[in-house]
């Protein structure tokens, strides 16, 4: 790995605990350049703005998502469907997804600055690109139903990250479970009932 490259995934790394630590608006350049051992300048010499690094962070933790399909793949054209609800579930919530530790309102100054192709589920950049996500996946998994509907799937994926973004108007108590209703049905609607 290049030297420019290691400096950003220090930065990376270091930003992400601190916005698990305090959240994205705690999480200062400042903080964030301290922690990685870094001057604030070397900080915009990589990312326009702190909501710029966050998507920045995003777009990481997709690559590492992906990275980690790939293991489990090893090779084979297909992962068991026991190994695609794994998969699911770590994405989704593991303590390595930002999403978790964003609220709605780091949600919309991300969304300021995101292309549209990322935020604008009435854009039909963005529907291509959740549409070819899904098939990348899915196409990937097996006993997945033939009438899958990509946009249900997403739209329940979605669903549980609002819930984590918007934890506070629910009841906390009975996040998880409620959670775990929700992959019941998500599971339900991408594999086959298989015996």
């Amino acid at each position: 790995m290049k030297e420019r490259e290691k400096l950003r995934v220090r930065m990376l790394n270091e930003g992400f605990a601190l916005i698990k630590q305090h959240g994205m608006t705690h999480a200062s350049v400042e903080k964030i350049t301290q922690a990685a051992g870094l001057g604030k300048s070397t900080f915009y010499n990589f990312f326009s703005s702190k909501e710029q690094f966050v998507t920045e962070i995003i777009e990481f933790q997709r690559d590492r998502s992906k990275e980690y399909f790939d293991q489990i793949l090893d090779g084979r054209e297909k992962m068991t469907a026991a190994e695609g609800k794994a998969y699911l579930k770590k994405i989704v919530f593991s303590r390595d997804s930002i999403y978790q530790y964003l609220t709605a309102a780091d949600m919309e100054k991300l969304k300021a600055v995101s292309p549209v192709e990322y935020c604008n589920p009435d854009d039909s950049a963005y529907d291509q690109r959740e549409a070819w996500i899904m098939h990348a996946l899915f196409d990937h998994m097996e006993h997945v139903r033939k009438d899958l509907n990509i946009h249900v799937v997403a739209n329940l994926i979605k669903v549980m990250a609002l819930a984590k973004v918007n934890r506070d108007a629910l009841h906390a108590d009975v996040l998880d479970e409620t959670l775990e209703h929700i992959y019941g049905l998500l599971f339900h609607l991408v594999f086959e009932d298989v015996a």
